[in-house]
């Protein structure tokens, strides 16, 4: 407990999260070892709502849906701030329990008063108790990128004599990657580039073969898991789906990105390899996870406020990126969208019903700032 530093006339009647009654209250169910905080904790006397693990919960949302649950106080908080005298926060990982019925204590974080019979809110991004739905945003964004790209390389080439197993490779358009097939006259079919022994990295040079060779002079393609971006519009980010490279089987996606501007033109690996050599290709997109928003017209857009918009499914924003906070900027979706789009509209919703209402008990319960004590039938 901190110093006392004041003598109160009266008692104060609670704190948030407090049991408001001895009436039943029921539990949240969940998954095995299930429940605890998620990665950035929880909080008592908020909203929260289970993750897709069905084991860890958070003060935020990760869908257009109602809260799974209150945190209310049972001594699940730890003070884990140097010298802190006290915490309602529960660490990453530790266990909670979440109440979906009962009657509780909660701060009314406004813009109202919230009387008897009101309808409680729960705000998406932080999890507190409002007596309307908290204002989204709108905007506009992109999802994804739309590329011009090569998969692979043409060279010329020639067997290494006295090392056939070797080739050497001059004259490159594009990237030779270990890993990647190689094809061309005098290498036998299922050949596969295994290492390269000298040489400009990905480029001229020698390269160990899985077989022997006797290529003289000739035109080699290879083509693999290595792509290369050379002109991009929007943001490639890694786990992103990839489409319009001639082929890549679909479902394939970003598996990392070897050089160039983060996010923009460079060399990427992917999932899975295409089956065959693509000197340019146009029109090859990537969409995943990340928006980038072009343009807020209204509000703010916040980590955990479910977003809307045509091509993007029932999800919520995860965190942001860069940019202005709220702003124009780069943000994460919990769920990835489902095609590039260069630019569409999107919404996000600041709260939703929680499904508990408020049950003030006194003239001074429910004002804005103020505590009041909220109702659900235990489930």
């Amino acid at each position: 407990m901190p110093f006392q530093t004041r003598v109160n006339s009266y008692n104060p009647v609670a704190v948030e999260g407090d049991p408001a009654s001895a009436n039943p209250r029921s539990s949240t169910l969940a998954g095995a070892s299930g429940l605890v905080a998620g990665p950035s904790g929880a909080i008592v006397g908020r909203f929260h709502w289970i993750g897709p693990d069905f084991i860890s919960a958070d003060p935020f949302a990760t869908g257009p849906a109602a809260p799974d649950g209150f945190l209310h106080r049972a001594q699940q908080a730890l003070i884990s701030v140097y010298l802190g005298e006290y915490s309602m926060m529960v660490p990453a990982g530790f266990q909670i329990d979440l109440s979906n019925g009962g009657d509780f204590w909660i701060k009314n974080a406004g813009p109202a008063a919230l009387t008897k019979g009101a309808t409680v809110y729960a705000g998406y991004a932080d999890g507190k108790a409002y007596s309307s739905a908290p204002t989204g945003a709108t905007g506009t964004a992109s999802l994804g990128s739309t590329n011009t790209a090569a998969l692979g390389s043409t060279s010329t080439g020639t067997a290494v004599v006295g090392n056939p197993e070797q080739i050497t490779i001059s004259a490159v358009t594009g990237v030779l990657t270990p890993g990647d097939n190689i094809a061309g006259t005098g290498i036998p079919a299922g050949a596969q580039v295994v290492s390269q022994v000298s040489g400009t990295t990905g480029g001229a040079g020698v390269y160990l073969l899985n077989v022997a060779n006797t290529a003289s002079a000739a035109t080699i393609t290879t083509f693999g898991s290595t792509v290369v971006v050379s002109a991009t519009t929007g943001i490639i980010s890694i786990g992103d789906t990839t489409a319009g490279i001639t082929g890549v089987p679909a479902g394939t996606t970003i598996a990392s990105q070897v050089s160039g501007t983060v996010g923009g033109a460079g060399t990427y690996t992917l999932s899975a390899p295409g089956t065959a050599y693509t000197a340019s290709a146009a029109g090859v997109t990537t969409f995943g996870s990340v928006l980038k928003v072009a343009t807020v017209s209204a509000g703010s857009v916040l980590p955990g406020m479910a977003i809307t918009a045509t091509n993007v499914p029932a999800t919520a924003v995860a965190s942001q990126i860069s940019g202005a906070t709220g702003g124009v900027g780069v943000y994460q979706l919990f769920a990835p969208g489902t095609q590039y789009v260069a630019t569409e509209a999107f919404t996000t919703a600041g709260g939703i019903a929680s499904g508990w209402t408020a049950y003030p008990t006194s003239a001074d319960d429910g004002a804005v700032g103020g505590l009041v004590k909220i109702s659900k039938q235990p489930q």
